[in-house]
């Protein structure tokens, strides 16, 4: 077996591999995510037999982590399936990526891939966690309390009216920070990142292009960006997203930079977020954080750490910081996606 890069020309054998293996997409998402309208055939690869045949599938998307010193080469891996019986392929694939960029890592992974992940001596950081604010009588009664005493369902439901009276959420009002909805993200934003991005470090890039790439040109949609202003200056951005789960409405803070030290400005930030997820109906809502400052703004607005979300990660340089002080959010490696 040989290992290829998927490529706009790619036999369809491929395609049906990512269907039937990974997820049901139209072909508009892979060429999307894998930069197949540019030939891009660095970031997807898969093993291809002597009869047509493939055993095995790696996706990235590329990165860099951002520290004081400067930027390491990073890449996420989001997709990563094998065939029945082909094992081998799997690791030789994960061994090709980690071969293509110096630090290659994914966030929480599925069930094999937690399996088999160590036993291949990847390491693990537990630091980041999803956190979670109920809304709703809905979003109460699916919770796991609930959910394992039908005999609570009921009267959970009914008080729906009370619900919305103690878990809603006020507008903070727009003084002195303020959002500015926009379609794209525009060039000029790389100003505010380039001030940002040393407060923050260690972190992954969010360049204006990034942050397109993964939030206006994702083929399904779903995502509102703003721009974050503080006194009338452009201080950062917000990414929100909604979207369908077993009948509920999800509001997920996908991402937020801010003019970090500034008091109140990110309980602020999560305060609007929840207002605007909540007014368009969001029964729940979830963000993935991993800093102190950004955990205690959650807290304050009434969320609630739920469980860990793990990064796993093959090696780092010896000048890297260890993930355990990275900004982590729903952006670096959003399950959205796979």
């Amino acid at each position: 077996m040989a290992i290829e890069s998927l490529r706009a020309s790619s036999p369809e054998a491929a395609f049906t591999f990512l269907d039937e293996r990974i997820a049901r997409r139209e072909r508009a998402h892979w060429t999307w995510k894998y930069g197949l309208a540019a030939d891009d055939g660095a970031r997807a690869f898969y093993h291809a037999g002597a009869d047509g045949s493939v055993g095995g599938f790696i996706g990235l998307l590329p990165t860099a982590l951002c520290t004081e010193g400067g930027e390491i080469p990073a890449a996420w891996f989001v997709d990563w399936a094998t065939g029945a019986g082909s094992v081998g392929a799997g690791v030789a694939l994960l061994r090709h990526a980690q071969a293509r960029t110096t630090i290659l890592l994914t966030l929480v992974g599925s069930a094999d891939t937690r399996q088999i992940l160590p036993k291949l001596r990847w390491m693990c950081e537990e630091r980041p966690g999803l956190w979670i604010l109920r809304l709703t009588a809905r979003a109460l009664a699916a919770s796991g309390p609930v959910s394992r005493r039908p005999w609570l369902r009921l009267p959970v439901l009914a008080a729906a009216p009370l619900a919305r009276l103690y878990f809603g959420v006020a507008d903070p009002g727009e003084d002195p920070f303020r959002l500015q909805e926009i379609g794209r993200f525009p060039d000029a934003y790389d100003d505010v990142w380039a001030a940002r991005r040393a407060e923050f470090a260690p972190l992954m890039r969010r360049t204006s292009r990034d942050l397109n790439f993964m939030c206006t040109d994702f083929p399904e949609g779903g995502y509102r960006r703003y721009l974050v202003r503080e006194d009338d200056r452009l201080a950062g951005h917000l990414v929100l997203r909604t979207d369908r789960v077993r009948g509920l409405l999800r509001g997920r803070i996908v991402d937020t930079l801010w003019t970090r030290g500034r008091a109140g400005f990110a309980e602020w930030l999560v305060q609007r977020a929840t207002w605007i997820l909540q007014e368009a109906g969001a029964d729940y809502i979830e963000c993935t954080a991993s800093v102190p400052d950004l955990e205690q703004a959650l807290a304050r607005c009434r969320f609630s750490r739920r469980r860990p979300v793990p990064i796993w990660y093959h090696r780092l340089p010896d000048d890297a910081p260890t993930p355990e002080g990275w900004f982590i959010t729903f952006l670096d490696c959003d399950r959205a996606y796979r």
